[in-house]
């Protein structure tokens, strides 16, 4: 067995990279340094759990440590301190507990019994003793991880998660070419991509299980701004190590949520031993990309180290005059301020701007009540249409390991936005087939400034009782987001007319923009305070019961003063103590197969407006979940089957062709909805070299009476991607020829639009249709790679939804070239 690929020794000299995190564009010198597993370092690591005391080590001597994590499960490591080799302090660290370690340079592997004799086959995907406290997966090489927190703040595995989970790793990020979260939710088991038109368009959205995705989260921490989820979805993907993804509801972690999704970016982190890595990607439609990627330690005794990532990109589309460009800027620094206490302080900033972006696809009919057709590139779009949003966060964590292996940690964020939208983009009305009039432009203007403040501190770590270990999480969380912006006319304004004289000629310049000045000034502050535990007790060596509670206390304020009348409009809503249960259950019926069940509660206030103007009442239920699970292949590939059930009242439920009286999508509450359906997953290492993960989903969402609901939301998916290496392939100890595809399919969608009053069938149908992508990354040496990702291989005609005529992607390609040192 080969061990994994070490990182060319070098390590960044201190001050340069310190400035590198000050001052955007400070070039960071390098220098070489040898460190070899025999040099003495500083060693200070208290007698604790051994995969914690293993980790402490790792970040001491700046090695690659990977172990599995059943092999330290319940050890003990004495403490060790003094002038040692890496050697040496491994040995005392394992001295009884019958594992030895396995060095090659700085990369360490351990495992159980004597040292064998290196295999000529890439080795077992592995996890490092920090990958198996935080499930890092940067370098894995792997399609899973080893540990996940987001469904109940326990470092648990996937297997031992009583809820349907998905994550997605930095490696299925590289070779699917995933930079945006558009992207991540296209290629998720479960997950919908519901498009109307372009990224950046407010009315695009997450769906599973057939509800709205409205849970974010960044590190574990929730982003709260019921106003205007949209603005996260156009996350670049670059400074994310994984995806975290729970389906279904997840109030136990979040106080107030829907039943749909929580999906949770976990962010890179420095790393113990120097790396830099530089990628310039070019494609269709002139799309242009560059990342870079720098990582290390910053000072001679390890105990300080950074990361910086930087990335621009700028791109038109196949619609005419569409045009993207995103700008993102990351850097964290942490330090060892005591061998079992690190500080982290870091900022993440991106920025992104479209422009001619249209809300929807053009009318689908004339005026008889048959059909248009329009070409991929025709635009429902002004020219002056766009969107802006720059986000902006700064966070900083202390967290302690204590020696008997509890942990706490204390986090405190502050996330601001900055969003202006000016939409303007073609009606739904009928067209006169002959002269090509009968078409206006809607437009408006939203902007918003809303900065959160978040404080998340909690505690977890063994519980031992009745002879038993047992796990245990004792947390609290406090968020405060306050918006300050002016409102702003919609749809129609005194003095502008709409009129498109001619759809056929159109070419986005007329009408223009319309004067739109603020016309109120408006204040909103929404606060959320919980407590929560959970607790995994091992009721026996087969069974484990999870089980926790959340208390949440919502409100939220508003005021708003016109300019005109000058009286101030105030509201308020607000839910104190609101209690939510969780309870699973996890059975081992063998080494490598469980099953599991868990129930929890909704609740979630709402922000959507019927007709009248007044909010619906939050969306309450019940959420029920039985699945098996199975561990495989020495636990690299990970196996998922799950039925669910959901029932909801208050329901928010779109009246296609009606309007609040502020001009937002109007809704209606159903009662007694129901929501239930099938996930399957498989995903990790199906062989040695091979790598694949596959998903289908099935839901059907009713009313009471039976009726479907969001119809426009396929009822079903499948999605499967695979890659396979050939290490012989390539430079000499480079990785080889990588390659890989996949498909993307979903069910038949439909919308009503008899709202119009046209002649004929007033049903849009968009069939089913299947998506291929292919992927080939070749690597000339250990430093040069290039890659290739095509999408939509066999160039798919399709809609992206029976609600829009807007067409998704055709074929498109995308080559890049990375280098690495």
């Amino acid at each position: 067995m080969s061990c994994p690929r070490t990182v060319s020794p070098f390590h960044f000299a201190p001050l340069t990279l310190a400035l590198a995190l000050a001052a955007i564009g400070a070039a960071p010198s390098l220098h070489a340094q040898a460190l070899t597993t025999e040099a003495v370092v500083t060693v200070a690591v208290p007698a604790q759990a051994l995969g914690t005391a293993l980790n402490t080590l790792a970040r001491q001597a700046g090695l690659q440590l990977m172990v599995h994590p059943d092999l330290v499960a319940g050890k003990h490591a004495p403490a060790v301190t003094g002038q040692l080799s890496a050697r040496q302090a491994l040995e005392r660290l394992l001295a009884g507990t019958g594992l030895v370690a396995q060095m090659d340079g700085n990369d360490v592997i351990i495992r159980a019994g004597s040292i064998a004799a290196p295999e000529k086959t890439m080795a077992p995907v592995t996890v490092s003793a920090a990958q198996e406290r935080d499930g890092t997966t940067e370098g894995s090489a792997s399609y899973t991880t080893a540990s996940m927190q987001t469904a109940t703040r326990l470092p648990l595995s996937i297997r031992e998660t009583p809820q349907s989970v998905s994550v997605v790793t930095r490696q299925q990020m590289d070779e699917q070419n995933i930079v945006q979260q558009e992207d991540l939710v296209k290629r998720t088991t479960g997950l919908t991509f519901v498009q109307y038109g372009p990224s950046g368009s407010d009315t695009n959205g997450f769906f599973a299980r057939g509800a709205s995705v409205q849970n974010m989260q960044v590190d574990g921490v929730a982003r709260l701004f019921t106003d205007y989820v949209g603005i996260f979805q156009t996350n670049d993907m670059v400074i994310y190590d994984r995806a975290e993804v729970v389906r279904g509801a997840t109030g136990l972690m979040n106080g107030i949520g829907t039943p749909g999704a929580t999906i949770n970016l976990v962010r890179k982190r420095p790393t113990a031993t120097a790396q830099a890595s530089l990628k310039l990607t070019g494609g269709t439609w002139d799309y242009r990309r560059g990342e870079a990627d720098i990582a290390g330690p910053v000072n001679e005794a390890r105990t300080v180290r950074a990361r910086l990532v930087a990335a621009v990109q700028e791109n038109q589309s196949q619609v005419d005059y569409e045009k993207e460009k995103r700008k993102v800027l990351y850097g964290i620094i942490e330090a060892d301020l005591a061998p079992n206490t690190l500080a982290t302080l870091g900022f993440a900033w991106q920025d992104y701007q479209a422009q001619g972006v249209g809300r929807s696809g053009r009318p689908f009919f004339y005026k008889d009540g048959t059909r248009t057709h329009w070409q991929r590139s025709d635009s429902s779009g002004a020219r002056w249409a766009s969107a802006d949003r720059e986000n902006r966060s700064y966070f900083a964590s202390l967290e302690h390991q204590f020696g008997n292996g509890w942990r706490a940690k204390a986090t405190l964020t502050r996330d601001s936005s900055d969003y202006t939208e000016v939409p303007g983009w073609t009606d739904e009305f009928g067209i006169d087939k002959a002269t090509g009039t009968g078409v206006g432009l809607w437009s408006a203007l939203w902007a918003g400034k809303p900065v959160q403040d978040t404080l998340d501190v909690y505690a977890n770590g063994p519980v031992d009782l009745f002879g038993r270990r047992h796990e245990l999480v004792l947390g609290a969380t406090s968020s405060r987001t306050r918006n300050d912006t002016q409102g702003h006319g919609r749809w129609s304004f005194p003095g502008w007319s709409n009129v498109i004289e001619n759809i056929f000629t159109w070419d986005g310049n007329t009408p223009v923009k319309p004067n739109n000045p603020p016309n109120s000034d408006i204040h909103s502050t929404e606060r959320t305070n919980s407590v929560y535990a959970t607790a995994r007790i091992k009721a026996t060596d087969t069974l484990a019961l999870v089980l926790g509670s959340r208390v949440t206390s919502w409100k939220r304020s508003q005021s708003e003063t016109p300019f005109d009348s000058k009286i101030t409009d105030r509201s308020s809503r607000q839910e104190t103590g609101e209690f939510t249960p969780y309870a699973g259950v996890v059975y081992d019926v063998s080494r490598d197969w469980s099953v599991y069940g868990s129930y929890t509660n909704i609740f979630q206030p709402q922000n959507n407006k019927g007709a009248d103007g007044s909010y619906l009442d939050p969306l309450l239920g019940n959420s029920y979940e039985a699945g098996v699970k199975g561990a495989l292949l020495d636990k690299r590939l990970n196996v998922t089957a799950a039925l669910y059930k959901t029932k909801q009242d208050n329901f928010a439920v779109s009246i296609p062709g009606a309007f609040a009286p502020d001009g937002s999508q109007a809704y209606r509450a159903a009662t007694g909805t129901t929501s239930r359906g099938l996930e399957l997953e498989v995903a990790g290492q199906l062989a040695t070299n091979w790598q694949g993960t596959a998903g289908f989903a099935r839901n059907m969402s009713a009313d009471s009476d039976g009726k479907q609901l969001n119809t426009e939301v396929p009822q079903s998916t499948f999605k499967v991607f695979t890659s396979y290496r050939l290490p012989e392939l390539g430079g000499a100890g480079a990785g080889g020829l990588n390659v890989g595809g996949g498909v993307r399919w979903q069910n038949h969608t439909r919308s009503d639009m008899s709202y119009l009053a046209l002649p004929g069938d007033p049903i849009i149908r968009q069939g089913s249709y299947v998506l291929a992508d292919a992927m080939l990354q070749y690597a000339f040496s250990k430093t040069v790679s290039v890659s290739v990702n095509v999408n939509n291989l066999f160039d798919k005609h399709y809609q992206v939804n029976s609600n829009s005529s807007y067409y998704g992607e055709g074929r498109n390609v995308r080559v890049g070239l990375a280098f690495k040192l």
